[in-house]
């Protein structure tokens, strides 16, 4: 995969709520969002700008995947830290490296731009041969105008991610939740689709279109977006959506000089899981809870750091599964919108 080359400039993160236009409206729950979400861009941002500063200095670990997938792919994970708002977090996350082929097109890098800016997230949904629902769904809902007014999108309009050109221009940003079809659990021969959904928000300085990135490159089209620290609905998870703290999510696809294209995802996550199950604020996590009894029993033999490594590298590669399988279909999505629009 090619280099990342310098940071392009990047305007200031997003400002504090104020008495804009539009929010007294919202109901409690709205307002709430849209405080977390200036806050899910505030430190969304720091992450970002740390990962594409850092990744060279990253130590990855190679992931795991227990399934096996249509493209060739390469999954590693990282801990580290980081300070954010000037506060020092730990940093869990992984990246993964996908071929998508090649593309012959005269005017291919105008073709790449055209789909990660307009189309991807729009496409990236199927129907299985069971009928099953495939990829990730989008739906939007809240909104702020680069004028600093809030609003909420009708009914009608709700539905599918916005054109990223759209940022800067009429949205500061738009609060989406994405709804993930392929979050499948397995209990030996049963597979138990889990229901699955967050609040993520795309922002313009997550956007980077860059000529000639690398030698190896023609074409850098990347896009991106942090986590909202709230859940779209109750879950036991004790790391997953509105549990993560501070985290982003980015898709970078690159156009090499031969016409291939590459992929790279990266999730990232400030602080590490703190629990693995989420039972109630009563009740301690029985995985990492377990981990430090264990500890106090065997008089400091079993180490409960290496058990945490463990079951965060576990929970990396589960993100790494699902992101592949997305891929795999969107390879699919790809090459049909190459085809009806020569």
């Amino acid at each position: 995969m090619p280099d990342y080359p310098d940071s392009s400039h990047h305007s200031a993160p997003a400002s504090g709520m104020g008495h804009a236009a539009g929010l007294e409206s919202f109901s409690d729950r709205d307002r709430l969002l849209a405080t977390k979400t200036e806050e899910a861009v505030r430190d969304g941002l720091q992450l970002e700008r740390w990962f594409r500063q850092k990744e060279h200095e990253l130590h990855l670990f190679p992931l795991t995947l227990k399934k096996s997938f249509r493209l060739p792919n390469k999954a590693e994970g990282f801990f580290d830290s980081l300070p954010i708002n000037g506060t020092s977090r730990t940093v869990m996350g992984c990246r993964q490296e996908v071929e998508l082929g090649r593309i012959e097109h005269a005017n291919a890098p105008q073709r790449l731009r055209d789909f990660v800016l307009g189309e991807f997230l729009k496409r990236a949904h199927w129907t299985y041969e069971d009928g099953a629902p495939g990829g990730f769904t989008f739906e939007k809902s809240l909104f702020k105008t680069t004028e600093g007014h809030y609003g909420q999108f009708p009914a009608e309009l709700r539905k599918d991610a916005l054109d990223w050109r759209e940022f800067g221009r009429q949205y500061s940003w738009v609060l989406l939740t994405v709804h993930i079809h392929d979050f499948v659990a397995t209990f030996g021969p049963f597979k138990k689709r889990i229901r699955e959904a967050a609040y993520v928000v795309p922002y313009p300085d997550f956007v980077h279109v860059i000529e000639n990135p690398t030698q190896a490159c023609v074409l850098e089209v990347s896009i991106g977006y942090p986590f909202v620290d709230v859940a779209p609905f109750p879950n036991i998870f004790g790391f997953g959506p509105g549990k993560f703290g501070v985290a982003v999510k980015l898709f970078s696809f690159y156009l090499t000089v031969q016409g291939d294209i590459r992929v790279r995802m990266l999730f990232a996550a400030a602080p590490r899981a703190q629990k693995v199950l989420d039972l109630g604020k009563h009740f301690p996590d029985p995985v990492y809870g377990g981990a430090e009894l264990l500890r106090y029993l065997s008089l400091g033999l079993v180490k409960p750091e290496a058990i945490h490594n463990r079951m965060d590298a576990q929970m990396l590669a589960l993100h790494c599964e699902v992101h592949q399988t997305l891929m795999d279909g969107v390879e699919k999505v790809w090459r049909e919108w190459i085809s009806s629009n020569p």
